[in-house]
């Protein structure tokens, strides 16, 4: 019996021990294909990221001889096409990216700057020309940096990171420099441009309502009262940096942001379930709302249903005329009447002194053959750069039955916007 039962024993051992190396064998080599999977993810993305900065650079170059508008406005939406992209594959690399930020910082404003020249209907100035060529320089210099960390990649002088976590006895020791670290000693001496003078969105101060400055203990206190909690009960989750000193507390499923200046956001994490209140009681429950939170200064502009929730937009007004852009949108559930989501950050202080130089007829003049007005009502909409402009606005119903809205630069004559409000409830108080 003890010679029978050590066979088996062995036999047990030995079958254990097998099929212990084959799964070891096979997590091995999974963990090999993930691997290569990575790197090759990885080396795509950087290729990408070489190759859009190099386009990038290529397209500002073509600026300095352009002669007309509408090739203007092809090397500048090809120029931010490049730069979309380059900012896209960077965020995609195996590493934090959010230590690069005069690199990012430079794509966002080549590609904000050039967007802005887009629609253009005359010629690029002189000065916009020296603005693009500053920025080609820069591009110039950031390709051929980003060409020679490419080459120093592939002759395995620079390795490219890995997202995996190694124990430090497992695999075999890195000689080469790691590619973050050559991309951060890159952003250490870039030298990023001063602040350019124009109408977007990293191009002008933004223009803000700022309703006072809070302590730390306010911002604690008032967060406490919207929701409706003790000091001690909220949860801080996060700490913004920045001038503004955002704070973000949580309490139970509900996030709430507050800077210096006052409440800005709110959110749920909950699932909605079946509407127990009517679409009345419920504009009722925001305006509520806004009163409650300071903005009961503000007419509702839109109003529409999707599943359980009411959305609304209410907006500011200037001489009686809506701003559309200047507005806080919350959304209510419908199944016990809570604020589920309000955002405030649209926000800002409007300027006096707007005029419309068209009237309604000649603002008519730009709207497409075929389209039937609706109603034609007045509106202060805001540029990139936060500029006040006076426009008309259409809301009109095509051909084949589809509700297009345009907006008209009062000033210019010229289309600034086009939307399908399909599933838009307009307000009385926005005629």
């Amino acid at each position: 019996m003890r010679k029978k039962a050590k066979i088996l024993l062995v036999s047990y051992l030995a079958v254990g021990i097998l099929a212990l190396s084959l799964y070891t064998w096979v997590g091995q080599r999974g963990l090999s294909w993930y691997r290569r999977g990575e790197g090759y993810s990885a080396g795509l993305s950087f290729e990408e990221t070489v190759r859009s900065v190099q386009a990038l650079s290529l397209a500002l170059e073509k600026s300095a001889y352009v002669t007309d508008s509408s090739m203007g406005a092809r090397v500048c939406a090809e120029a931010y096409a490049r730069a979309s992209a380059a900012q896209a594959a960077m965020s995609v690399l195996p590493f934090s990216t959010q230590e690069l930020e005069q690199l990012s910082g430079f794509l966002n404003l080549a590609g904000d700057y050039t967007a802005s020249l887009c629609g253009r209907q005359e010629p690029l100035s002189q000065a916009q020309k020296q603005d693009l060529a500053q920025l080609s320089e820069l591009a110039s210099a950031f390709s051929e940096q980003l060409m020679e960390l490419r080459q120093e990649l592939n002759d395995g002088a620079l390795r490219m990171d890995s997202r995996e976590q190694r124990l430090r006895n497992v695999g075999l020791e890195e000689d080469a420099e790691a590619l973050s670290a050559e991309l951060l000693a890159l952003e250490a001496e870039f030298q990023p441009l001063e602040a350019m003078d124009y109408d977007g969105r990293f191009g002008a101060a933004e223009r803000r309502d700022v309703r006072g400055y809070l302590t730390e203990e306010e911002m604690r206190s008032l967060a406490a009262e919207l929701m409706g909690v003790a000091p001690d009960e909220l949860n801080q989750v996060y700490t913004y940096e920045g001038l503004d000193g955002r704070r973000c507390y949580r309490v139970e499923d509900s996030y709430l942001c507050l800077s210096r200046a006052g409440a800005e956001s709110l959110s749920q994490t909950r699932l909605v379930g079946q509407a127990q209140i009517s679409a009345e009681d419920a504009r009722n429950l925001a305006e509520g709302w806004l009163d409650r939170w300071g903005f009961g200064d503000l007419a509702l502009y839109e109003e529409k249903q999707t599943g359980g929730l009411m959305h609304y937009v209410y907006a500011r007004q200037l001489d009686g005329v809506l701003c559309p852009d200047n507005c806080v949108r919350l959304s209510i559930a419908l199944d016990d009447g809570s604020l589920y989501r309000l955002d405030a950050t649209g926000l800002y202080e409007p300027e006096e002194g707007l005029s419309w130089d068209l009237d309604e007829e000649s603002a008519a003049g730009a709207l497409p053959e075929g389209l039937t007005v609706d109603q034609c009502v007045q509106r202060v909409r805001r540029s990139p750069g936060g500029r006040q402009i006076a426009c008309y606005e259409f809301d009109c119903t095509a051909p084949d039955g589809r509700r297009v809205r345009i907006t008209v630069d009062a000033a210019t004559g010229l289309q600034r916007e086009i939307e399908f409000p399909e599933e838009s409830i307009p307000s009385p108080a926005a005629a």
